[in-house]
């Protein structure tokens, strides 16, 4: 799965959506950035860790916008905390607290055969293992609990809407670059119809 067929489902060709969508992932990084001296005082590592932020409410003063500021801080909070909670096994960002919307297929030589892990790919950065045909918004499990869906030109990408709650998530297959994940997320959101 290219960036360009991305580019393609989200935009087809109307080049102002493409412009903005190529340049979505560099703007985010260039407000961030002004975060990477933001130090976050943590009471506790707790789940989820933004929550126990002792001076959010100075990131929201610098950002001017509480949402913002979360997604700066997790941000910031996943480059120092992230490794502490590698062995996370939960349906929600340790870090941030949001649910998941992009899974990534990581293919991995084991002894005898190639095996394949999904890892949850949160916004704010952090990423974890995460188990095949469970909804992360509910936590139904099994395959008979989703519909899977399909965008044409879109290889190695499915969509799964949960059968018990509505929820939907995108599973994509190898490495696609931020832009890619920007637009994955977008047509997930697209395929729930919000």
């Amino acid at each position: 799965m290219s960036r360009e067929a991305v580019l393609e489902a989200v935009c087809g060709g109307e080049a102002e959506c493409r412009e903005e969508l190529m340049n979505a992932p560099r703007e985010v990084e260039s407000f961030l950035g002004s975060f990477s001296t933001f130090t976050p005082v943590v009471r506790e590592l707790k789940a989820p860790l933004v929550e126990q932020v002792e001076n959010l409410s100075s990131a929201e003063l610098m950002a001017g916008d509480r949402e913002l500021a979360r997604l700066a801080v997790a941000r910031r909070l996943a480059e120092l905390y992230g490794e502490k909670f590698r062995d996370w096994a939960g349906d929600f960002c340790p870090i941030c607290g949001r649910t998941p919307v992009l899974f990534l297929v990581k293919r991995e030589q084991g002894p005898f055969f190639e095996t394949a892990a999904k890892l949850a790919k949160c916004v704010c950065g952090f990423s974890w293992r995460y188990a095949w045909w469970r909804c992360p918004n509910c936590g139904a499990e099994g395959r008979e609990n989703f519909d899977v869906l399909v965008k044409e030109g879109l290889d190695g990408v499915f969509f799964y809407r949960c059968r018990k709650c509505g929820y939907v998530h995108v599973e994509a297959s190898g490495e696609p670059d931020e832009v890619a994940q920007y637009g994955l997320r977008i047509l997930a959101r697209y395929v729930a119809g919000r």
